[in-house]
């Protein structure tokens, strides 16, 4: 019988690990992972109608906004695996259809340098702006990219008023030059500085990524998380008596759900339990962080 046959409530990854040992079990159980859910659905979607879409005179981004643990960085991730660069060895350079960085804690030079980093080019640090944002947007032109992902977008706060008007400015650069969207994805407060901007404001569609409610929609993001976890027996997380006990402690964010969730398996696989219980739950001691409860009404 086959691992897919012997726990048909495993994806076929995780039904692969459900034999393995303990230690191999938990450490599979730590890794990052992507579960797919309504809302991430959605931002791929969008993400891959902007990646196939033809140059434009006045491309339109979007603004990935939500909550610290609610999966932006994830998704990002995700659309990454997806769109992988190609080493091109018949051609000039490397293909890069999709491009991420993040965006630098108050880094005086702002975007460009991350850019050419995660391309691998290194300039003088004598380099004047004006030929980082030159060589920025002449690398990206060469390696063919399609998309820009500019994760933790929210540091641009941290910056002065000028500050903040510059990155915003790159931004409208990079669009405006490369002819090619830009995704931006920060906490909720970086809405303020987007509206700041009366120009990039019009080009940065917001894509709120909010905290779910106890439903059924919740109940669905369970019942991923449980095809990812190589547990031998079936939690029934989406049951609702088990779903509402875990949406007590995790409010709907969804770092909290993965923590709680692997902690719960841990203890799971270290008692012989094998499933997800009310019981276990409780058993992990897990408290809900006062700032998430206070944060519970937004984003």
């Amino acid at each position: 019988m086959s691992p897919e046959e012997r726990y048909p409530h495993l994806a076929p990854a995780a039904a692969a690990m459900a034999d393995r040992d303990t230690e191999a079990r938990i450490a599979y159980i730590l890794r990052d992972r992507f579960v797919p859910h309504r809302q991430a659905e959605e931002i791929l979607d969008e993400l891959e109608m902007l990646y196939r879409m033809e140059d434009a005179v006045r491309p339109q981004g979007r603004l990935i906004v939500g909550r610290s643990l609610m999966g932006k960085s994830t998704i990002l991730d995700e659309f990454m695996r997806n769109h992988r660069a190609s080493d091109n060895p018949d051609g000039d350079a490397a293909v890069v259809p999709v491009v991420q960085v993040q965006f630098p804690d108050q880094a005086r030079e702002g975007i460009f340098p991350e850019i050419l980093s995660k391309l691998n080019v290194r300039l003088p640090v004598n380099s004047k702006s004006q030929d980082l944002r030159r060589h920025a947007v002449d690398l990206l032109r060469r390696v063919g990219m399609r998309l820009l992902l500019i994760d933790e977008f929210h540091n641009v706060l941290e910056g002065s008023a000028q500050a903040q008007r510059k990155a915003l400015n790159s931004i409208k650069y990079l669009m405006n030059e490369l002819r090619r969207p830009v995704i931006v994805a920060g906490t909720v407060e970086v809405l303020n500085a987007v509206a700041s901007d009366e120009q990039i404001h019009s080009r940065l569609q917001p894509m709120p990524l909010a905290r779910f409610e106890d439903d059924e929609r919740f109940q669905e993001l369970l019942a991923g998380f449980e095809m990812l976890i190589p547990l031998r027996e079936p939690s029934c997380l989406p049951d609702p008596v088990l779903s509402s006990r875990i949406y007590e402690h995790t409010v709907g964010i969804v770092g909290n759900v993965s923590d709680l969730l692997s902690k719960a398996a841990i203890l799971a696989i270290k008692e012989g339990e094998e499933r997800i219980t009310a019981e276990l739950i409780e058993a992990t001691k897990w408290e809900t962080r006062k700032n998430d409860t206070k944060l519970a009404s937004i984003l």
